[in-house]
């Protein structure tokens, strides 16, 4: 397999989001509540094809592929062991249409190359809703808002959140408000690619 272009061209290193609203990162929940995040690259020509193969071609390898790559720069980077490792769940009519989860093909290569517990299902997606992409962004908060659920109890432990695209940010906003009340003591995030801070949704 080709080795992305993301890999190369981007900066993919630790950063965190400043509370400079959406010229900063276009990031419509300021200030995030998660603790860091880690992206391989920006959601741009030509990285965004391998993020649409994926989805959409039905290509679960890449997603794989993808966490294979963020489990190195991880570790390279130096950055803070998780106890557990998520990744945002489809809702059941989204996991029906695409026959499998890309941020779960990501996550679980992820544990692997950290030595964590994965967990498909800690996270659940309690109702189905129209694709954030599709909507302008000052609406996504509202439409993922409510979307998930977790039973269990992550008491004073750090967790991995795991998603293909960031781009408002308000999906990992969301997951990462459940996690926190469910006793987390922190929530990390890494993503493949992010829509960079000069695109507008």
């Amino acid at each position: 397999m080709k080795t992305c272009p993301c890999v190369h061209a981007a900066r993919a290193a630790r950063w965190r989001w400043r509370t400079t609203g959406r010229s900063a990162a276009n990031v419509c929940c300021t200030p995030p509540l998660w603790a860091g995040a880690l992206a391989l690259g920006d959601y741009r020509f030509p990285n965004d094809q391998f993020i649409l193969r994926m989805k959409f071609g039905a290509e679960p390898a890449l997603g794989r592929w993808f966490g294979d790559l963020l489990g190195a720069r991880w570790v390279q980077g130096d950055m803070p062991l998780p106890d557990h490792i998520l990744p945002i769940p489809l809702s059941r009519e989204r996991l029906l249409e695409r026959g499998f989860n890309p941020a779960w093909e990501m996550a679980r290569r992820i544990a692997a190359t950290l030595n964590r517990p994965g967990d498909a299902y800690a996270l659940q997606r309690l109702r189905h809703s129209a694709a954030q992409s599709s909507l302008p962004l000052h609406a996504r908060s509202r439409n993922i808002r409510g979307a998930y659920a977790c039973d269990t109890r992550w008491d004073g432990q750090t967790l991995l959140l795991v998603d293909d695209v960031m781009t408002s940010g308000a999906t990992l906003h969301e997951a990462t408000r459940v996690l926190l009340r469910q006793g987390a003591a922190a929530v990390w995030v890494a993503i493949a690619l992010r829509t960079p801070r000069d695109s507008t949704p």
